[in-house]
């Protein structure tokens, strides 16, 4: 729907959609890491998940041993998001809209989080909401079949 609306066809989305876009581009600074036509940096950004743990999640440190990448895990991209729970690297959040309202709070606080990117925001109820219609708008349809194969 959101490719649809870019090329020009006004009801392709809804207004919370359109609001959401917004949101997304702007005030809520997710564009910062999910830019581009897979809305995704392909860099890595730690949030904060699973560094609470007794053995934190190292992430892209087990590869660089570089103290920046602590925690970092790749952006992923948000095309057909709301189809791909659970959300992160390990599965940690169930739902869209509690995916969307742990990165609004600005991740999981921890020493090497990506302050830069990831700033709390201060969205009401009806913002995030938008912000989870845009991010459905995303959703490419389709469907993966195990093809048949030939004998």
């Amino acid at each position: 729907a959101y490719d649809r609306w870019l090329r020009g066809d006004e009801t392709a989305v809804s207004a919370s959609t359109k609001r959401g876009a917004e949101l997304f581009a702007g005030e809520a600074g997710c564009g910062n890491c999910h830019s581009g036509v897979l809305f995704t940096d392909m860099k890595y950004h730690n949030v904060g998940i699973g560094m609470k743990n007794d053995e934190p999640d190292l992430g892209r440190h087990r590869v660089t041993e570089e103290d920046v990448d602590l925690g970092a895990f790749k952006t992923p991209t948000l095309r057909d998001i709301s189809r791909s729970g659970p959300y992160f690297h390990n599965g940690s959040v169930d739902t869209l809209e509690e995916a969307v309202e742990l990165m609004v709070n600005g991740g999981i606080d921890n020493p090497h989080i990506d302050r830069e990117n990831l700033q709390p925001k201060f969205l009401s109820d009806e913002q995030k909401v938008d912000l989870v219609a845009f991010l459905r708008s995303l959703d490419c349809g389709g469907s993966l079949e195990i093809p048949e194969l030939p004998q």
